[in-house]
């Protein structure tokens, strides 16, 4: 898949929120604290991680990280529909990017709030060129499961 990287203001009400904290959040930025979820873990499997326990009209899902940072099998939420947001950094300094799709599977970033260092940006943009290595590996692993 190709990247997109873009900019746009956007405000999440999920502010104040305890680092490794992931929210549920609906098209009007409401969030809603999903206890004890983490998209890390819920992807740890070689399967498709199961949906996230978030309503039916969740758009998205915010976590809070210490670092404004993609992880390798963040893009397992995609296949679910929902976006990720990262949101890292104090309130009145706070960093936020997401990553989506867009139309013909293109990954697509977009910073919302903040700044990136140029090392940010260098270590998105590696994990992003290795979520085709994890696709291919889901992939493989639902195949070696038809064949097996």
């Amino acid at each position: 898949m190709k990247t997109l990287v873009s900019c746009a203001a956007l405000s999440l009400a999920a502010t104040g929120a305890a680092s490794a904290s992931c929210y549920s959040l609906d098209a009007g930025g409401e969030a809603a604290l999903m206890a004890g979820y983490s998209v890390t873990e819920a992807a740890a499997g070689p399967e498709l991680m199961d949906r996230p326990p978030v309503a039916d009209d969740a758009i998205a899902v915010l976590c809070e990280r210490p670092a404004p940072e993609f992880r390798e099998k963040d893009f397992e939420l995609l296949h679910h529909g929902l976006a990720l947001y990262v949101r890292s950094g104090p309130d009145d300094a706070a960093t936020v990017i997401s990553l989506s799709l867009r139309e013909g599977n293109e990954y697509a970033v977009q910073l919302h709030e903040g700044d990136l260092s140029e090392d940010d940006v260098a270590a998105i943009t590696a994990v992003l060129e290795g979520f085709d290595a994890g696709e291919a590996a889901l992939a493989r692993h639902y195949q070696a499961q038809e064949d097996g």
